[in-house]
């Protein structure tokens, strides 16, 4: 590594290189560690483990890259020569495809060629600087006149020396044969994108040093560059396969990544590349799984983390605020009681399991749903709260009913707990719980910033419920939903949450660093709870002990010495009984979740079935989606009222919690709708024919192997198709999908189906796949432009959760996410890309 050169690296948003800025201290300090690492251990993975990680692995690539440029210019720039002596004396040329020359050879100062003659004289030698030389290629049989001496002047080009060039003090004649490596970067193309914006260095864009170049899912780069960027590792092990390139060194944006696609990463690890992977602790539930891919591990834990303050203008600004959160972090618990509360949460847990009985199995989470929702009211509530409480209640009770002279043993605990819930509502609503006059004893102690609640509904109720002129200061109550990077601030931030609101919220909250301080309103349950959260969490950050020093080097000593990140999760509980240290909170949320969605999955033959993520909303709503579907996000529309305000379409991979989506709630596809309604009949059905063949003809083939997936796989292997097997599968069962992206793919499909039709028709299929693509993203446009016009007059708010009525579309219903699943499940296709709603309270 150049530590002359990374001082030399200045950043500063575009148009304000008044301010420049290093890079942060723990950015430095990786790429010193990756240095090292790869050059004294033989390990080719190392796993870099940040608090929050933001852009690490995207701002690390860059620097990385010019390391890379620096150090095969100094062993390689003998080729911008070599190439040049291929050409053959009279040989014809195109000069920087303009000027048509004759080769006369390689002088000291350049190369040397020959021009058209005039009357008075044969042509003119010339010699031109390496540099002019921006492309030379042999003419085509077609332009074998020479150019003139005026033509041949005209097609050189003014010398520029390039930002990359002035920095490395390197002359690369423009010229880019001597970069013989690549370094890959396994990131989103949109998260690069973002992580590069308005961003210069030594006053220059990032760009202007070198273009990143994307690999297609054909496993293939677009340009030349010395930094490629793959969407999936899926992409990026067929570019490691099919190139000749040589990749130095591979850089993965979080282990999502390798979870997605753990066979295409073990494809890829025994080439033995030079892997880093970024993770952070927002990753911690894979932690467990990170260690089982042989990675050696560094946390920068807060031993290892130096921070040097930087302004807000600094374009890691956010990097540098979430560290600080990290080492100031403070959690303060108030533990509040309620015996009724307590005994109920035991009973509930008592009831025994039972997967035949579908009522009892309903009753047990619409105790435990209503139970959390009980346990949260942190004000007093109305005669209508109560009131709806009341009725989920008996609602409750009316099952149980019905239904218990089949409940076995569990006829008793059921009872009881619902005995002992309706004490509770009866109690609140007669007098304020614990939580009520906790909360306000906290806030008239001290100022807070923020009210967290689990939910949206609960936020809304709570600040309704907070005197106006009470607080100067009021803080802002918001829902756990809305914790994200809009919080983000370099002042002290302190919150207060007022329940438990599922293992995946608190471990997000805590893992956001947003807050420098973060005071819990837990009864006793919810700290048994929270306790039980924390233990797995020390589990999981044993996983990623630190196997290297800070120099990189494995370290006996190191290893004798863990350091990792379970002194964030230290509790205070004192466990009374065998039962409650072996309760897994996270365990009992997973399987309640499997319980209310098995359905959803698909059983048996995966035919029917399509792999999908679940993004859950407010209001019990949830949906599985495709990885190709989009949604229509309208934070921005909702932030600026509507003024100037963009609309953007975005996939799962995209979504994050806070972000309000508009959904049309119908079973049709709209977008077929609309194409069908709006394009010529005739037009339509001829494209139709084209973009039908090739799906027809696949589905056939698979009936005919009996539904056989793993040999379909195999079959398209042998006719050239190079496609991941989540592709090939959404082939069959996504009907969205228009066709395949890749010519090849046709062919492929031709071959296997022995398919003259569509054998001599590819690009008359590929045309139509064009034209349909055109009307689907028309109709795209018209859907936005409609939404956008009917919710103009109602842009707050006020609209999540709402339904409103679109002309020409139907029901368009405004949600919130609330969750995003980070897990791919095979979905019954019934069930996919359509809003759902959870069917317990």
């Amino acid at each position: 590594m150049n530590k002359e050169l990374i001082q030399k690296l200045q950043y500063s948003y575009a148009g304000q290189h008044d301010e420049a800025y290093s890079l942060p201290l723990p950015l430095k300090d990786s790429l010193q560690l990756i240095s090292n690492f790869f050059a004294f251990n033989t390990n080719n993975k190392l796993c870099l483990v940040f608090p929050s990680k933001e852009f690490a692995a995207q701002w690390l690539s860059i620097p990385t890259v010019l390391f890379l440029i620096e150090n095969d210019f100094a062993h390689f720039k003998g080729e911008i020569f070599e190439s040049y002596r291929q050409n053959k004396q009279g040989e014809k040329l195109i000069l920087n495809n303009i000027a048509i020359v004759e080769w006369v050879g390689i002088k000291s100062n350049g190369v040397s060629f020959k021009t058209k003659g005039t009357k008075d004289s044969s042509g003119a030698e010339i010699t031109i600087r390496f540099s002019d030389v921006i492309m030379l290629q042999k003419a085509p049989p077609s332009r074998k006149v020479l150019s003139s001496l005026k033509t041949v002047k005209e097609a050189l080009p003014s010398r520029n020396i390039t930002p990359t060039e002035k920095l490395l003090n390197i002359d690369t004649y423009g010229n880019k044969e001597f970069i013989k490596n690549k370094i890959c970067l396994v990131s989103k193309f949109k998260t690069y994108d973002d992580s590069i914006e308005e961003i210069t260095m030594n006053h220059a864009s990032l760009p202007e040093y070198f273009q990143e170049g994307k690999i297609d899912e054909n496993g293939a780069a677009d340009i030349n560059s010395p930094l490629l960027i793959s969407n999936n590792l899926s992409t990026l092990a067929l570019y490691v396969t099919l190139s000749a390139t040589s990749v130095a060194k591979i850089i993965i944006d979080g282990f999502v990544a390798i979870q997605e696609r753990g066979t295409d990463f073990s494809d890829i690890d025994v080439k033995g590349i030079p892997t880093v992977l970024i993770t952070d602790l927002s990753e911690i539930e894979s932690f467990e799984t990170i260690g089982n891919f042989g990675f050696d591990f560094f946390n920068f834990t807060k031993e290892n983390l130096q921070i040097d303050k930087k302004a807000n203008l600094s374009p890691f600004h956010s990097f540098d605020k979430k560290l600080n959160k990290y080492l100031s972090f403070n959690l303060v618990k108030e533990i509040c009681h309620n015996t009724e509360l307590e005994t109920t949460t035991i009973k509930i847990h008592s009831i025994e399991k039972d997967e035949s009985n579908n009522n009892l199995t309903s009753l047990k989470i619409s105790l435990i749903q209503l139970t959390n929702l009980v346990s949260r009211i942190s004000h007093i509530p109305t005669a209508e709260e109560i009131s709806v409480f009341n009725t989920k209640i008996n609602s409750i009770e009316n099952l149980f009913l019905r239904c218990r002279m089949w409940l076995g043993d569990s006829h008793k605990p059921i009872e009881e707990s619902i005995s002992l819930l309706k004490s509770v509502i009866e109690n609140f609503s007669s007098s304020p719980s614990e939580k009520c006059a906790r909360l306000k004893a906290l806030m008239n102690a001290k100022q807070y910033d923020y009210i967290i609640c689990p939910t949206e509904e609960e936020a809304n109720t709570l600040d309704n419920s907070l005197p106006k002129s009470t607080y100067t200061d009021r803080p802002k109550v918001i829902s756990v939903a809305d914790v994200n990077d809009s919080l983000l601030s370099s002042k002290p931030i302190k919150g207060i949450l007022t329940g438990w609101a599922k293992s995946n919220n608190i471990n997000r909250i805590l893992s956001s660093f947003l807050f420098s301080e973060l005071t819990v309103l837990f009864y006793q349950f919810e700290n048994k709870y929270y306790n039980s959260l924390l233990r797995r969490n020390r589990q999981y950050s044993e996983n990623i002990k630190a196997t290297i020093n800070s120099k990189g080097i494995r370290s006996e000593d190191e290893s004798g010495k863990p350091k990792s990140f379970s002194e964030l999760y230290l509790g205070d509980e004192v466990i009374s009984t065998t039962s409650e240290s072996s309760f897994d909170i996270l365990d009992f949320e997973i399987k309640l979740d499997n319980t209310q969605y098995s359905k959803y999955i698909a059983k048996g033959s995966l035919i029917d079935s399509i792999k999908a993520k679940r993004i859950v909303f407010e209001s019990d709503f949830f949906i599985y989606t495709t990885e190709s579907h989009k949604f229509l996000v309208i934070n921005e529309f909702i932030e600026k009222h509507g003024v100037k305000a963009n609309l953007h379409r975005r996939k799962v991979e995209a979504l994050q919690t806070g972000d309000v989506i508009a959904l049309i709630n119908t079973d049709r596809d709209i977008l077929v709708d609309l194409v069908e309604k709006n394009t010529n009949t005739k037009e339509l059905a001829s494209v139709k024919q084209w973009t039908e063949l090739w799906k027809n003809l696949l589905k056939e083939y698979y009936a005919s192997i009996r539904n056989d997936f793993k040999r379909l796989v195999e079959d398209l292997r042998k006719n050239d198709c190079k496609k991941h097997e989540v592709t090939i599968r959404t082939w069959l069962q996504d009907e969205s999908r228009i066709g395949p992206d890749d010519n090849a793919d046709l062919i492929s499909i031709a071959l296997l189906t022995n398919s003259n039709l569509l054998n001599d028709n590819i690009n008359t299929v590929r045309e139509a796949i064009r034209k349909m693509t055109g009307w689907r993203m028309k109709a795209s446009d018209f859907i936005t432009d409609k939404i956008k016009a009917q919710i103009h007059e109602f842009a707050d708010s006020s609209i999540i959760n709402k339904k409103i009525l679109v002309e020409g579309l139907g029901s368009v219903i405004v949600l919130k996410v609330i969750e995003v699943s980070n897990v791919w499940e095979n979905i019954d296709v019934k069930y996919v890309n359509r809003l759902l709603q959870k069917e317990n309270i």
